[in-house]
C-alpha cells in the first residue's frame, strides 16, 4: 500500500496525540522521521506516484505499530534504535 508521506505523518502524529502528554513526542516523531527521509535506507521506502512522494507501508496497521513502537521507544530511552531500525 502507498499512501502520500504528508499523510503518512498525519496519522501517525494523530495516533500518538491520542496519548496523554504526547504533544512534544508527537513534534520529535515528526522531526526524527523527516530526518530518517534523509537517509540513504528511506529511499528504499519511498517512491513517487503521480508526482508525490508516497512510502511504501504493509497496510493501514503499520501506521498504528509505528506510533506504539515509537511509545515503546520513549519509554525504554531507545529512539536512535527505532530510528535504526524504522
Amino acid at each position: 500500500m502507498k499512501i502520500e508521506i504528508e499523510e503518512f505523518i498525519s496519522q501517525v502524529k494523530e495516533e500518538l496525540l491520542c496519548f496523554e502528554n504526547m504533544e512534544e513526542s508527537a513534534c520529535q516523531w515528526e522531526e526524527g522521521f523527516r530526518q530518517w527521509l534523509k537517509t540513504p535506507k528511506a529511499k528504499k521506502e519511498i517512491v513517487n506516484v503521480k508526482g508525490k512522494p508516497c512510502i511504501n507501508i504493509k497496510d493501514e496497521e503499520e501506521i498504528f505499530e509505528s506510533a506504539d513502537s515509537y511509545i515503546e521507544a520513549i519509554e525504554c530511552n531507545s529512539v536512535d534504535k527505532y530510528w535504526k531500525e524504522f
